[in-house]
């Protein structure tokens, strides 16, 4: 009903203008054509139409009256491709045609920054400013950009500068405290040396507020400020050298998820339907007690260098980029009762242990004081009668100190500690290539490409004593209780070619070949002491450390061919057909060493557990067939491009997150064979003068026809991959007095229906199903609060469990979006005002479901927001 209300009322809108006796200028546009888009895909210079690609373009025109400022702006508008931006502010995954980003992997699309293959997959989710032309290249590209173009690639260029100095000054407000300015200057500098300099600098509080500290801007809010500079010199009438330096600071909040738990079982014998339901219809509340704080600081350098010779051009292009990153946030891990369990086997538990069991105990008792677990007034909340977490309860065997509760994650108690994960990269990238001038016939370009990529991770799990205290390192003593900390190196060599040939008038082909090796190698950096206050009862704080006492290195070579093939009809002057077939493969790596036993012993009694769980993951492969028509109608007023393609992935990377007695754990596993075939169609078309009309459908069918990780999952849909997406839109523009135009743009968008994990309607087994053991004869006081005779996850024999867990609950429900934006332009000025999701619709951003653990984690996504921009040009 929604999505009708909303069409229809586009529709309205798009007659009102139509209709509209207001328009001054309505008449047909006979000499105006759609715009003509000159795009680089290919590493060369080409009309948009005469690419056998699927290519979504947006130029310098689009980009500022559509108000593209970030990633999901033009995302939004392109067919079969998804955005999901939640846990920190560099982590993004990008869906394109069902190949999907993994958190801790490569990236699964090549991203190129004015001619520079971009190699830290958190470069890509940041502020888009003086831009030039965006383009979005769908299905595998490796032969053209090489590791990581699984999927496709997303071309941006910055302004060059030019030969007249000029620049702009962009401020703007919004709802949520919204402050942005926008700074940019360029011209010469001397003879034959041109500049450019841009700032931008964004500061937003977010939509949502602690309601444990009453804080608002302290939940989803984001400070993010750039630096851009570049210079061009011709050094002479062959050769020009091009340099850019920037810097991106960031601070954000992080984590901001809560939990919804999947346990019907557990749903009839509480009596409390919030044990299961649908993750739709969840209302959040952030109520952390450790605010989530994310920092980064990216700094970039390249020289690009181009030299002229008499058939050819040469291109050198040399990159470095760092970056250091790390973040903080409460922990997950309550419900397990990791600070207040006894692991000493009946005696009183260490002093580390009992000190993370009496901040747990007191923190808990305050907020039972408080009202704070009151029915209704958190997440789901159950405490076993005649106990409280931390405190010694006589079963006449010994005493038992256990949680006695279940208890949500990220809450304001400590019981659930906090967590620390820092990512830092440092790399550097050198291609060289040599490329025919453009000819009739034939062009032809060949090169090598080089990098090496220095990465540091480490996610660490500890105690919350309550004293506010988190030092922004991996390990603290006597406070840090699971660490994964590793060093990555890795050395790529890659060789590639391609050639175009004009058969004829009417026929063309493109053949293209990469070959990329790797070589990667991981160092262990976790030292070898005990857990310093629950997990493993003393163990060492890396269970690999429980198999050996040195953890070696780890090395591994991953290699591929990337072939494509591409064939060229023009069979019009008004339409062409093309078809082509490409490889493209991301590259294999390591999990932390430690993690398949760590699975293994935790979940030994879980039959649905992650199977064939490694230390490392397999590369990836997609292999895609594309056959597309691309044609201009109505003398160039109406463009219309349209494709279908059938892919075929082998070893598809999967990002998974476990949760349990450990704490957290995040790994890469592999699913083994998926199918994804679907259909795209995009149009523009300028009505009038005045009015154009634009849109896009994209289709696409998946399936996970093998998947050794979870079997049970085979059939599934592929995970962050919905069905449909869509956008239609309108705008008008109307010069209102001399030199000034009224310009009022109207974007709808759709999404549809969409899973975040192999797991989906599927029912299986958690921690909690069977908890006797834990829990010992305190079963006895559990059958007196229950039903009789004892529900389905509670058997006369008085095993005491939480049932099975159902996700049939955990699709993301399809969403509409409305976007609205009214600017004056003059000459020199530009005055918008403008309103994103103005029907406020509500809608998840991310849903994790963590089958052992037994519900889902969920983010939400960004509601409506409104403000006012204005730009000087001089």
């Amino acid at each position: 009903m929604f999505r009708k209300s909303v069409l229809a009322s586009t529709i309205g809108a798009i007659n009102i203008a139509l209709l509209s006796g207001a328009v001054p200028s309505i008449a047909l546009a006979q000499q105006a054509t759609v715009e003509e888009v000159v795009v680089t895909a290919r590493k060369r210079e080409e009309n948009l139409q005469d690419v056998p690609i699927a290519i979504t373009a947006f130029t310098e025109k689009t980009i500022d009256r559509a108000g593209i400022e970030r990633p999901q702006d033009f995302i939004a508008l392109t067919p079969n491709v998804t955005i999901v931006d939640s846990a920190n502010a560099g982590d993004t995954q990008v869906t394109i045609r069902g190949i999907t980003s993994t958190r801790d992997a490569e990236g699964t699309f090549a991203y190129v920054v004015d001619g520079v293959l971009v190699t830290n997959p958190n470069g890509f989710n940041g502020e888009l400013f003086d831009i030039q032309q965006i383009e979005v290249l769908k299905g595998p590209q490796g032969a053209l950009y090489g590791r990581n173009a699984v999927s496709g690639a997303i071309i941006v260029t910055t302004k060059k500068p030019g030969e007249e100095f000029e620049g702009s000054i962009t401020g703007g407000v919004g709802s949520n405290e919204l402050q942005k300015v926008r700074l940019t200057a360029s011209g010469p500098i001397a003879d034959g040396l041109k500049g450019s300099f841009a700032f931008s600098n964004r500061e937003d509080d977010g939509d949502n507020s602690n309601s444990f500290t009453g804080k608002d801007g302290s939940v989803d809010f984001l400070e993010e400020q750039n630096f851009r500079g570049r210079l061009i010199w011709d050094v002479s009438d062959r050769l020009t050298l091009d340099a850019t330096a920037s810097y991106r600071d960031v601070e954000s909040g992080a984590i901001n998820f809560n939990a919804v738990f999947a346990l019907p079982d557990a749903a009839v014998n509480f009596g409390d339907p919030a044990l299961y339901k649908d993750v739709n219809d969840h209302e959040f509340d952030f109520r952390f007690n450790v605010p989530g704080q994310n920092e980064q600081e990216t700094t970039t350098f390249s020289l690009k260098a181009d030299y002229e010779m008499d058939e050819a051009i040469v291109t050198a292009v040399f990159a470095y980029d760092d970056m250091e990153e790390f973040l903080i946030s409460d922990g997950t891990s309550a419900a397990f009762g990791l600070y207040s369990f006894d692991f000493g086997a009946g005696a009183l538990p260490p002093a580390p242990t009992k000190e993370a069991q009496a901040a747990c105990s007191s923190s808990y008792q305050q907020l039972l004081t408080d009202g704070a677990y009151a029915p209704g007034a958190n997440a789901p909340f159950f405490a076993f009668p005649g106990s409280v977490p931390g405190e010694a309860v006589d079963l006449g065997i010994a005493p038992f100190y256990g949680l006695n509760a279940l208890l949500p994650p990220y809450t304001q108690s400590t019981c659930d500690g906090y967590q620390y994960q820092q990512r830092d990269q440092e790399s550097t990238s050198l291609e060289l290539r040599i490329a025919s001038k453009d000819t009739d016939k034939l062009s032809w370009m060949g090169g090598i490409y080089l990098a090496q990529i220095e990465r540091e991770v480490a996610v660490s799990y500890g105690a919350d004593l309550g004293d506010g205290f988190f030092a922004e390192k991996p390990f603290v003593e006597n406070r840090t209780d699971l660490l994964f900390w590793d060093e990555f190196e890795t050395d790529v060599y890659a060789i590639f070619g391609s050639i175009d040939y004009e058969i004829n008038a009417e026929h063309s082909v493109s053949l293209a070949a990469r070959y990329d090796e790797e070589e990667r190698e991981v160092s262990n950096n976790v030292p070898n002491v005990a857990s310093a206050q629950a997990f493993g009862g003393g163990g060492p704080i890396n269970p690999a450390y429980a198999l050996t006492s040195t953890i070696e290195d780890r090395d591994e070579e991953f290699s591929q061919f990337q072939p494509k093939v591409s064939w060229n009809w023009g069979f019009s002057e008004e339409a062409s057909m093309y078809a082509s077939y490409g490889v493209g493969f991301r590259s294999g790596g390591f999990n932390n060493l430690g993690s398949s036993a760590l699975v293994e012993s935790a979940y030994a009694n879980i039959p649905t557990r992650p199977a064939n769980l490694n230390d490392d993951y397999e590369k990836e492969v997609s292999k895609s067939f594309e056959l597309g028509v691309k044609s201009e109608f109505m003398d160039k007023r109406l463009r219309v491009n349209a494709a279908v393609f059938h892919t075929e992935v082998e070893d598809s990377q999967f990002f998974n997150f476990l949760a349990g007695g450990f704490g957290i754990l995040r790994v890469v596993t592999n699913i083994d064979e998926v199918t994804l075939q679907g259909a795209e169609v995009d149009f523009q078309y300028l009505a009038t003068q005045n009015i154009s009309f634009y849109g896009a459908l994209g289709l696409t069918d998946s399936e996970i026809d093998k998947n050794t990780n979870r079997p049970y999952t085979e059939g599934n849909e592929m995970p962050l991959t919905p069905d449909m997406t869509g956008n239609l839109g309108i705008q008008w523009v109307s010069e209102v007095a001399q030199e000034i135009d009224f310009v009022a743009r109207l974007d709808w968008q759709y999404v549809g229906e969409t899973w975040f994990s192999t797991v989906q309607d599927d029912t299986t087994l958690n921690a909690f199903t069977d908890v006797s053991a834990t829990y010992q004869t305190v079963g006895a006081v559990f059958g007196d609060v229950t039903q009789t005779p004892p529900g389905p996850g509670i058997p006369a024999d008085g095993i005491i469990g939480f049932g099975t867990s159902k996700y049939d609950k955990g699709q993301r429900d399809a969403y509409d979006l409305l976007n609205l934006r009214l600017s004056l332009e003059g000459p020199s000025w530009t005055l918008t005002a403008w309103g994103d999701n103005i029907l406020d619709e509500d809608y998840l951003e991310e849903i994790i479901p963590a089958p052992e653990f037994g519900g889902y984690f969920i983010h939400p996504a960004k509601g409506e927001s409104y403000g006012l921009d204005f730009t000087y040009r001089f």
